[in-house]
């Protein structure tokens, strides 16, 4: 059984709003124009995971300058991010989506950043185990990487909303934290492999 592992500084991915509420990551709602608002989970868990890198690690600085810790400065970044992680018609519904925004955004930001993934295809019988999942998952985390998660639909998860992106804090077993709209809270993540109808997936960086 794996012990527990949870990135180690909750404080990296806290914002406070105007009226000195603090949330637990970014919310798609703080975007500008109604579009973004309805398409943007994966542009906004993309800019908390760029946000707590370039926390974490100087060289990493870039990817989110000066003090995202007040919401009017995390949705500028947000906005910056979307400019690369930018969702279709039919939003960023595939994690090679995700992916190559999250090393284009990078680049441009001149930081050496190696995105990798791992796809849940919609078949089954074709999905890899949950062993594989936590696996790719855990090697995130420890090495201070929050890891996106795409679902599209949430199976017998009842706490996942269909077709969003969500950003992976922590895993206890079969349990992942998961920062959502602007709050954490735990799901059933090997109840979500083993029950979704749809393909989804995970989204990791690795350093050199």
């Amino acid at each position: 059984m794996h012990t527990r592992i949870n990135l180690l500084h909750p404080e990296f991915w806290r914002i406070a709003g105007p009226d000195g509420t603090v949330t637990e990551g970014a919310d798609q709602d703080w975007f500008p124009t109604l579009w973004q608002q309805r398409a943007g989970c994966g542009p906004t868990a993309a800019a908390v995971t760029f946000a707590y890198l370039a926390r974490s690690r100087p060289e990493m600085a870039p990817l989110c300058p000066g003090d995202v810790s007040s919401r009017a400065a995390f949705t500028e970044h947000m906005c910056r991010v979307w400019t690369y992680v930018t969702p279709s018609m039919h939003g960023l519904n595939r994690p090679e989506m995700m992916r190559d925004g999250m090393a284009s955004y990078a680049e441009a930001c001149g930081v050496p950043l190696s995105v990798s993934m791992l796809a849940i295809p919609a078949a089954r019988t074709r999905r890899p185990s949950y062993d594989e999942v936590s696996q790719f998952i855990r090697s995130g985390l420890s090495q201070e990487c929050p890891v996106p998660f795409l679902n599209l639909h949430h199976g017998k998860v009842k706490e996942l909303d269909w077709w969003h992106w969500v950003t992976i804090v922590g895993l206890d077993g079969a349990r992942a934290l998961i920062l959502d709209s602007g709050k954490s809270l735990e799901i059933d993540l090997a109840l979500w492999l083993e029950t979704t109808r749809r393909r989804g997936g995970f989204v990791s960086a690795a350093f050199p």
